[in-house]
């Protein structure tokens, strides 16, 4: 998984690890939705904020957060038809306003480069006003990051006002600091700058586990796989329910050819959380790059195309091909 950087506005950077909102602290459904957010299962909290909008059909803050969920998975006019019934319920609510410039920023990136440019302000005195509401949200600086990082200088984004908004953040969730200050260094080319943030994440925080999944993510991508493995086990071990830190290291497993390790990993992800397949897919694709073990890794990839994928995972299409090269 990776931070996503689309073509205009407001990335979703689906692993940046939002702090539980202060408003969601006397909600459980809130609070475990943002955490399956975090651990990278979309589809399980999408099926509960159903399920708690039929319950309370007119909640804001719940609407305002369906509404981000189905922004992330390309349902952006549905997405928008939420966020603006969350903001016309309750005007005061900074998320309302923050996932209603999401969903706008989505569906500008589908827009014309001119017609785009002509909806900026619009999503600009959202993130504007949501900050106005509730400055210590941490969603409302990553979505005040992306904006600067993704809108053109000459529309607006700023790298400095990125980097400034990131600092707030730092204040709120020092660990969430890292990974921001992280994302603007990858988005200006300096990625071992960003490397060195999730570092110290990792050394500062040990028992955060976002900072040691950050590290061993990018050694793994570097093909340090040596490197990569007590930090990959220690987010695991940490927390044991994130369908990403699963992926991430069965996968890793595989390089260093613990085939039973990761076999397990991926078993116990299988049974805990059966609708997020991430862990199946990268298990398979490491099984082809070691070239070991095909028949297994062509039983993960008809169990991954077996249900639907998760925001920003692997396409279908990307895990038949997968499949068909393993011969």
């Amino acid at each position: 998984m990776r931070h996503i950087t689309r073509a205009l506005i407001l990335p979703l950077l689906f692993l940046a690890a939002f702090p539980a909102l202060a408003w969601a602290q006397q909600s459980p459904t809130l609070n475990h939705v943002n955490d399956l957010i975090e651990w990278g299962r979309w589809k399980e909290a999408r099926d509960l904020m159903w399920e708690a909008l039929r319950a309370h059909p007119n909640d804001a803050q719940l609407l305002a957060q369906q509404a981000h969920i189905l922004t992330a998975f390309g349902n952006v006019d549905q997405a928008l038809s939420l966020a603006r019934r969350a903001v016309a319920a309750d005007g005061n609510c900074a998320l309302c306003h923050l996932y209603l410039s999401e969903a706008k920023g989505e569906q500008v990136r589908r827009m014309s480069k001119f017609r785009a440019l002509l909806n900026l302000p619009r999503i600009r005195r959202e993130l504007k006003l949501a900050d106005q509401l509730n400055p210590g949200l941490a969603n409302v600086h990553w979505g005040l990051i992306n904006y600067n990082l993704e809108v053109p200088a000459a529309a607006g984004g700023d790298i400095n006002k990125a980097r400034q908004q990131a600092a707030q953040l730092a204040k709120i969730d020092p660990v969430d600091g890292h990974i921001a200050e992280a994302s603007i260094d990858i988005a200006t080319g300096h990625n071992t700058s960003a490397f060195r943030e999730y570092q110290q994440a990792a050394h500062d925080y040990p028992k955060d586990p976002r900072g040691l999944f950050y590290t061993g993510m990018t050694l793994f991508q570097q093909a340090q796989f040596s490197a990569a493995l007590p930090y990959l086990q220690q987010a695991w071990k940490l927390q044991d329910q994130s369908a990403l830190y699963a992926a991430y290291l069965s996968a890793d497993l595989v390089h260093l050819k613990q085939q039973a390790q990761a076999y397990r990993i991926v078993q116990q992800a299988q049974k805990n959380f059966p609708n997020s397949r991430l862990p199946d897919y990268l298990t398979a694709k490491a099984l082809k790059d070691v070239g070991q073990n095909f028949d297994w890794a062509r039983q993960l990839l008809q169990d991954y195309l077996a249900v639907p994928a998760e925001p920003d995972q692997p396409s279908w299409d990307e895990a038949r091909k997968l499949l068909s090269a393993l011969r």
